[in-house]
């Protein structure tokens, strides 16, 4: 007879061992093969949220290879009326059923659930560190209980490279380690050290207000600096952000991490949109030219059962969901998406979670006996702390340690358009050549501008009528609805992206430069070289930025892959896409190409 939920939890005993967990902060991990209906998961959420220390977070992990829908599993979840409280939180967060991993925070943040798309054994295994199984958990805290519901062996040898000697397992697990299959670039070869869990951040834009709070829920005590005295005062500081939504027909990582960063994205800022910050209105993107239009009709027929996410529109629909006479003859709508005030949100951020931002223009950093110091103009120490995120943007460049990464400053303006009769009823953001927004203050918020090697902040009037021509080639009839515009004096703000080559943001360890072109120098020969060496990087140090014009929608996911690196956590995105992005990838693929 198979056991019930609260007996599988009963049988380990969790109730006593989580009411003895101790200390300030910590984090109890459960991985599940899987999910099912989710009562396991549910039934956990009850006792965790009854016997655990509030200063303790719950981390359940979970695969599931055909999961329900979000109204499959509503039915389902109304035969356990005893977890009715709780399946409501689960059911309102849970996600469009694509492949992949999508991270919820539940409970006031005190619960995460790791929900994993796909088949078990090959997404249990893209969480691992590497391929390699002797290195699958490393410098990574084990998962505390594992409830195995298979007699895959893979699915268990992958499963036990997972697992350290003390994690209880529900089942059997068999470790066979086999040879090395590729070259360990991105695993530090030394152990962090983390006696303080202090973390200074430099900058306090999206991408370091976003951490901060990433940080701050694992117990870190966090302290930000930046050169203003408010967040998010230069390139996160327009009034209204979109979050861009970019779909492809491509299995490449840079549409795939798009598709995970903005689902991820329409859950983490849905607490503000509904606190009243920006407007969850949706996002309407049309094609910009016939093979874009035909790409989209693949989209569409891709996601055709995930409305939730994705909707293909014809012109009808298109006027009915944007409340003004359109031309395109279809586009695709991302109804849970919106806009955003951006320096609201990163005020929010650190006013939630009491994270002070100190006031400094730094100039050098240099590590001294462990800790991270940060000089200003005067060389003189603002702060010092054990580990430092670099989140400063283009910023990076000034440093010693991050100079080597190809960041590019790049110069947008938006403008803001007078609203006419017609342009009034615009109920939704419109994306194409550019982009708009709805009607604020009988303006709508427009662009923007890509002017490279122009360093100015200055309001141009010819970035104004590009911005105006930009939305006459999006699409005529919003051109039409708008009207003529008065730019001589018409306001907008200027400011800069820092930009990537491969367009993904940088998000890791900042390596020892030096010692990867020694340790790694033979890839320059042959690119295919299996190199077993593990990286060199400079002792808790990362970086944070490169997101281009979609910071708004990367932020949440970057931040929660780098505090779970920093935290020694089970990651949130597959592997392959973690290195996609990380610091380091610039110097393996030059090497590969002889570029240094």
């Amino acid at each position: 007879m198979s056991l019930s939920p609260e007996e599988s939890l009963e049988q380990y005993c969790l109730a006593q061992r989580w009411q003895s967990l101790e200390g300030d902060s910590g984090l109890f991990t459960i991985a599940k093969t899987e999910f099912d209906k989710g009562t396991d998961f549910l039934a956990a959420c009850d006792l965790w949220l009854k016997t655990a220390p509030k200063s303790w977070r719950l981390q359940f992990i979970s695969a599931s290879a055909q999961p329900l829908t979000r109204a499959q599993l509503q039915s389902a979840l109304a035969d356990w009326p005893q977890y009715a409280h709780l399946a409501t939180a689960l059911i309102s967060q849970y996600p469009a059923t694509v492949k992949g991993i999508h991270p919820i925070e539940l409970f006031d943040r005190r619960i995460s659930l790791y929900l994993m798309f796909g088949d078990a054994e090959t997404i249990f295994n893209k969480i691992a560190q590497s391929p390699d199984l002797g290195l699958a958990n490393h410098n990574k805290k084990s998962i505390d209980v594992w409830f195995i519901g298979t007699e895959s062996p893979q699915l268990k040898q992958v499963i036990s490279t997972l697992c350290e000697p003390d994690t209880i397992v529900a089942g059997n697990a068999d470790f066979d380690a086999k040879a090395k299959t590729a070259t360990p670039w991105h695993l530090d070869r030394a152990k962090p050290r983390q006696s303080k869990k202090t973390v200074a951040i430099l900058g306090a834009g999206i991408a370091g207000c976003t951490a901060a709070a990433a940080l701050h829920k694992r117990g870190y005590q966090v302290t930000l600096i930046d050169r203003h005295g408010m967040a998010a005062q230069e390139a996160s500081g327009n009034s209204q952000a979109i979050i861009y939504p970019k779909l492809s027909v491509r299995d490449q990582p840079l549409p795939r991490v798009n598709l995970a960063a903005l689902m991820l994205a329409s859950r983490y800022y849905k607490p503000f949109w509904d606190a009243g910050y920006g407007e969850q209105c949706g996002v309407l993107v049309v094609p910009e030219n016939a093979k874009v239009q035909q790409d989209f009709v693949t989209i569409g027929e891709r996601f055709g059962d995930q409305d939730s996410l994705v909707q293909l529109l014809d012109n009808a629909g298109l006027c009915a969901q944007s409340g003004i006479a359109m031309s395109s003859e279809l586009g695709l709508f991302f109804p849970q998406l919106g806009w955003l005030p951006p320096a609201q949100i990163c005020q929010q951020l650190l006013q939630r979670d009491s994270i002070p931002l100190l006031s400094a223009d730094i100039k050098q950093l240099q590590q001294t006996d462990g800790s991270w110091q940060l000089l200003d103009e005067q060389n003189q120490p603002v702060i010092e702390a054990e580990s430092l995120i670099i989140a400063n943007a283009y910023g990076c460049e000034q440093f010693e340690q991050t100079h080597f990464l190809p960041v590019t400053q790049l110069r947008g303006q938006i403008s803001l358009l007078s609203t006419s009769e017609a342009s009034v009823g615009l109920k939704t953001v419109i994306c194409g050549e550019g982009y708009i927004t709805p009607a604020q203050n009988s303006t709508h918020n427009c662009g923007a501008t890509y002017n490279k090697g122009l360093f100015t902040t200055a309001l141009r009037k010819e970035d104004h009528c590009a911005n105006i021509e930009q939305m006459g080639a999006t699409d005529n009839g919003l051109g039409a609805a708008l009207g003529p515009q008065n730019t001589d004096s018409m306001e907008g703000r200027a400011n800069y992206r820092c930009t990537t080559k491969d367009y993904l943001p940088i998000v890791g360890p900042v390596p020892n430069v030096p010692s990867f072109l020694e340790d790694y120098g033979a890839l320059r020969r042959d690119a295919r070289k299996l190199i077993p060496t593990l990286g060199s990087y400079q002792p808790n140090l990362y970086i944070h930025c490169g997101m281009g014009s979609r910071g708004l929608c990367y932020a949440p996911l970057t931040a929660e892959i780098l505090a779970a690196e920093i935290a020694g956590e089970v990651p949130p995105l597959e592997r392959e896409l973690r290195l996609a992005m990380h610091p380091a990838r610039f110097l393996i693929r030059d090497l590969k190409k002889k570029r240094i």
